[in-house]
């Protein structure tokens, strides 16, 4: 026996199509959008680290989305089915440390912060975006893409890199290092002299690390830097960067008792050429040695005399009497950085 339901035209016509046809009554399918996330795990560059998405709450971490494993750069791709703001936390993996040039695990987690709408997205993960991760947890209403991006931008200026989009932007930390590079080899730089990267990442007491960090700048760098750090959101004004200048000589990498010493060098003597000898001046000259044993930056270092000297005058065919002023710590205007051996 056969049955006719007959169904009123209202709830009829919502069950067709433009085109005549039928494509839902009484139930359907929900569309999530998908987001590629590209992006980069660097601390130098980490191979083989577990990168994981998870849903963003005020505290931090929510439910799991995926997990992608990064390439020998660091590189990772994960396309995310998931409408909303996201955690994606880097843990494990292995990376040579720019400071010591040693293999090491990547023992603390890094994260960063997206919104992912559908589309692209880039997501580079580094102490930085941990920093500002940490940074958003303690704004109103905590962890959100929007609280993000506002520590980001506060972040980028206290480390003296003005515009850039540390969520965005590839760090370069060997070779030609871009400046965001120069903050990374800095912070592996700011552990081998025995400091602590959680406390760096956790960003709790920023004031005390601001004069450690500049040190290990200028240490593996060859320039100076001035890091000025506030807790929270708003920045810092920096001081203007240097412009980085190639080392004469790498330096070597400091140990925990180790400093720069800035040497001021000038003499006077003569100078033998084409047969004639000539009076000969050596004006007030600005020379860096790098990993000097702690304490040992005076007049009583006569191996810093020499290295001083030879740096500051690289000719040959005189003779000069050396007058010599040191200042720990400071290397500002130096024309050279060279290594204490």
């Amino acid at each position: 026996m056969l049955f006719a339901v007959r169904l009123p035209l209202t709830l009829l016509a919502g069950c067709l199509s433009a085109a005549g046809l039928l494509v839902a009554c009484g139930g359907g399918s929900s569309s999530t959008p998908t987001t590629t996330v590209t992006g980069s795990v660097v601390k130098g560059p980490v191979n083989g680290a577990t990168v994981c998405a998870y849903k963003a709450t005020s505290a931090g971490k929510g439910d799991p989305i995926k997990c992608v494993t990064s390439g020998s750069t660091g590189s990772y791709t994960m396309d995310l089915e998931h409408a909303g703001d996201v955690v994606i936390e880097a843990t494990g993996g292995s990376y040579t440390d720019e400071a010591t040039g040693v293999t090491k695990t990547l023992s603390d987690p890094l994260q960063v912060v997206l919104n992912t709408q559908g589309g692209a997205a880039s997501g580079m993960v580094t102490p930085l975006t941990t920093v500002a991760y940490s940074i958003a947890k303690n704004m109103a209403g905590g962890v959100s893409s929007g609280n993000f991006a506002s520590a980001a931008t506060s972040v980028a200026s206290q480390f003296q890199l003005g515009t850039v989009n540390i969520t965005a932007t590839t760090p370069v930390v060997s070779g030609g290092a871009n400046a965001y590079g120069q903050v990374l080899r800095a912070v592996s730089q700011f552990v081998a002299n025995g400091n602590s990267l959680g406390a760096l990442l956790s960003f709790g007491s920023p004031d005390t690390l601001q004069t450690a960090l500049s040190s290990a700048f200028e240490t593996i760098n060859g320039v100076p830097a001035n890091f000025s750090f506030s807790s929270g959101g708003a920045a810092a004004v920096p001081t203007t960067p240097t412009t980085p200048s190639a080392p004469t000589t790498p330096a070597a990498p400091a140990s925990p008792s180790a400093q720069s010493c800035g040497i001021t060098v000038s003499g006077s003597g003569t100078v033998t050429t084409q047969g004639l000898t000539l009076p000969f001046s050596l004006p007030a000259t600005r020379i860096c040695v790098a990993n000097v044993p702690a304490a040992s930056c005076t007049a009583g270092n006569a191996g810093l005399q020499s290295i001083a000297a030879a740096a500051a005058t690289t000719g040959g065919n005189y003779t000069l009497n050396y007058s010599y002023s040191y200042t720990p710590g400071d290397c500002a205007g130096a024309i050279a950085t060279v290594a204490y051996q």
